[in-house]
């Protein structure tokens, strides 16, 4: 059995004890990325560094040191595109993938900026949506356009992972999906996604508890939450998209509205993803 991909933040007391496991490491802090990888190299598998920071993305000072690192950059908005310009050749040198806040309105623009320009990119949801005709508008951009761009994320996920008769959890995008990744703090509690972490919500605690915490009744029950929500008879166990949404956003109190709308035309362009990937597997065609 796979061991999980563990998200933690960079202490090395903590990493010490996770020697040969894979990582993603959690900072707040640019400078550190070098030292970060350095350290990690020969004690544990590092799979990405996520960097949360206040600054906006033309306000980040990018360094070719950096090389092949893979970074997962969330900023809560674009910034100026004039004092992002100089940067842009070194961004596309680097391994990263830039996440902007559905919080800001330009945001939308940003991202088929970075997009078109051939840099790795992505919406994340820090709150609740009110924009959802520019979360469309955006997803039918990242997976409908004919030109080349650069992947938009959790769109080109869903795109390229969606199968009818399965639930495709987009979750994975942002490391939290507890099938592959769990969450620990410095004292090793263990949590299932990076909210629940925050809020406390511990299905464990202690390195050695992860090797046997496919028993964990928590974890089962994470497991099968989503069959659970489908015996609800609310309106998201009603909802056709419900298979790529998985109540995600079930607080919503005008879904047929919001979310609903959405995600009826995601699932659309996850068929006609697939259907395209359908089609370069065949040999020719009438």
């Amino acid at each position: 059995m796979m061991d999980h991909i563990l998200v933690c933040p960079f202490n090395e007391k903590l990493l010490s004890r996770l020697k040969q496991r894979a990582v993603v490491i959690n900072t707040k802090d640019f400078n550190i990325i070098r030292y970060i990888n350095k350290e990690l190299d020969n004690s544990n598998k590092l799979h990405a560094i996520r960097v949360q920071t206040d600054k906006p993305l033309s306000e980040i000072h990018f360094h070719e040191e950096w090389g092949k690192i893979p970074l997962a950059v969330y900023s809560p908005e674009f910034g100026e595109f004039k004092n992002l310009l100089h940067q842009l050749n070194l961004i596309r040198k680097l391994n990263i993938r830039i996440f902007l806040s559905s919080q800001h309105e330009f945001n939308f623009t940003g991202l088929r900026i970075l997009s078109s320009l051939q840099i790795a990119c992505g919406l994340y949801f820090n709150e609740e949506p009110h924009n959802w005709d520019s979360i469309n508008d955006l997803m039918h951009y990242a997976i409908y356009t004919k030109t080349t761009h650069a992947p938009i994320e959790p769109f080109h996920w869903v795109a390229i992972n969606y199968q009818p008769s399965e639930y495709t959890d987009y979750s994975f995008v942002y490391f939290n999906n507890p099938t592959q990744y769990l969450h620990l703090n410095d004292q090793e509690q263990i949590a299932l996604t990076a909210e629940d972490l925050a809020k406390g919500n511990f299905i464990d605690q202690g390195i050695k508890s992860l090797d046997s915490i496919h028993k964990n009744k928590k974890y089962i029950h994470a497991e099968n939450v989503r069959y659970e929500i489908m015996l609800q008879m609310n309106d998201c166990s009603f909802c056709q998209a419900f298979r790529i949404c998985l109540a995600k956003f079930s607080s919503l109190k005008n879904k047929n509205q919001t979310c609903k709308i959405f995600f009826s035309d995601f699932l659309n362009a996850a068929d006609f993803a697939l259907s395209k990937r359908n089609k370069g597997n065949q040999l020719w065609q009438l």
